[in-house]
């Protein structure tokens, strides 16, 4: 199993992807809301910038690949 994290400046997302099957997972989502991660902060005091976004999405993809005893593949910036 290899996990990645994809982020962009609306938040993050960290995946599963089965190189046997192909199939891909997600296993966890986030917003850029600093108070709660489930919303939507952009133009919002709350709005957190994409370094900080980044950064949390290498802490999260690292530590599900950990628990998963699973291959840390890195994080990767989305486009839009």
């Amino acid at each position: 199993m290899i996990i990645t994290g994809y982020y962009n400046e609306l938040g993050y997302q960290v995946e599963s992807y089965d190189s046997f099957t192909g199939e891909r997972i997600e296993l966890y989502r986030a917003g850029n809301h600093a108070l709660e991660s489930t919303q939507d902060g952009t133009g919002t005091e709350h709005q957190i910038s994409l370094a900080t976004i980044k950064e949390f999405c290498e802490i999260t993809t690292k530590a599900i690949a950990e628990e998963k005893h699973a291959f840390y593949s890195g994080v990767e910036c989305l486009e839009d």
